[in-house]
């Protein structure tokens, strides 16, 4: 008999493909979105699961042991883009309840956190930074998760229960959204194949910044191939592809793909700096978990714009 997982946030950019992935590993996987509404379980949350700022741990508890034992994978999140409060109801407010109505439940048997690599705060450019390395979170976004992921943690302490946290990097993918540099490169190459343009003109205020970019589909892959290897009581896995890739190799690379050059303008828009280098070690995730990356930055990219030009020829 499949056992099962519950995975909340399963309509989101990251939680679509990790409920996929469970579901194709053999997972009796329970999808619930942020407003109570569940897939192949035992009915909506029935509770005010969210309404407003209302998190229910006595609705969410209910549900938990009407699904039976199970792991749990918390896969909700706000972006770094989104207003403060929303940041801290989804990344704070919302592990917490989630902790509570597990240690109500009384059914669960392990727990999945998916993090940030924005946890560990800034990084030596040149160095990969390991899960071992201290969390110095500077930015509102990191220090949100870091808080969310410690509520979880210490309500796994406390059941005697193992806690797994995946700490992703820059994820990529198609369903990203539309901030962040993939989702402008994405858009702007969109566009520049729509209208026949002969040159993508990108507005970045530091090209040789560099990040650990990777794609969601390998992501997914980790988080399933941890839920079945709970492991020690706590475990922590960096979600990465192991190589920093600068902005302007990021456009390279689309430019390779689609023939279309491109150059960066002198007006940085909206887009945030941030720390200049950011780079993973991914090495316990390999040797652990036998975890290997099947999608390069390429097929990223093909992926991205095969989608958006089905997108766009359905619109047409």
């Amino acid at each position: 008999m499949a056992r099962t997982v519950v995975v909340f946030g399963a309509l989101g950019f990251i939680g679509r493909c990790v409920t996929a992935a469970l579901g194709a590993d053999g997972w009796h996987c329970i999808g619930v979105d942020r407003y109570g509404r569940a897939t192949d379980g035992p009915g909506d949350v029935g509770g005010p699961y969210y309404s407003g700022d209302d998190w229910s741990s006595l609705a969410l508890s209910r549900f938990l042991r009407h699904c039976g034992p199970a792991v749990i994978v918390n896969a909700v999140g706000a972006s770094w883009s989104t207003d403060p409060s929303v940041v801290r109801r989804d990344n704070v407010v919302w592990p917490c309840r989630l902790a509570e109505a597990c240690e109500r439940s009384g059914t669960t048997e392990s727990i999945l956190h998916l993090g940030s690599s924005h946890e560990y705060g800034d990084t030596a450019p040149g160095v990969r930074v390991s899960e071992s390395s201290a969390l110095a979170p500077l930015t509102t976004y990191g220090k949100s998760k870091t808080a969310g992921a410690s509520h979880l943690v210490r309500a796994a302490y406390r059941m005697n229960r193992p806690v797994t946290l995946i700490r992703a990097f820059n994820v990529i993918g198609t369903g990203h959204g539309t901030n962040g540099i993939w989702a402008s490169a994405v858009g702007l190459y969109r566009a520049a194949e729509e209208v026949g343009s002969d040159q993508v003109v990108a507005n970045v205020p530091l090209p040789e910044t560099a990040r650990d970019l990777i794609d969601v589909r390998d992501v997914a892959g980790l988080v399933s191939l941890a839920a079945g290897r709970p492991g020690p009581a706590v475990a922590a896995y960096n979600a990465a592809s192991g190589s920093a890739t600068s902005i302007r190799q990021l456009f390279d690379a689309f430019a390779a793909r689609t023939g279309i050059p491109y150059r960066f303008g002198q007006d940085p828009g909206g887009l945030r700096t941030g720390s200049q280098w950011q780079c993973a070690d991914i090495a316990r995730a390999e040797s652990h978990l036998g975890w290997t990356r099947r999608f390069t930055l390429t097929d990223s990219i093909d992926t991205a714009l095969a989608r958006e030009r089905t997108a766009a020829a359905a619109l047409g």
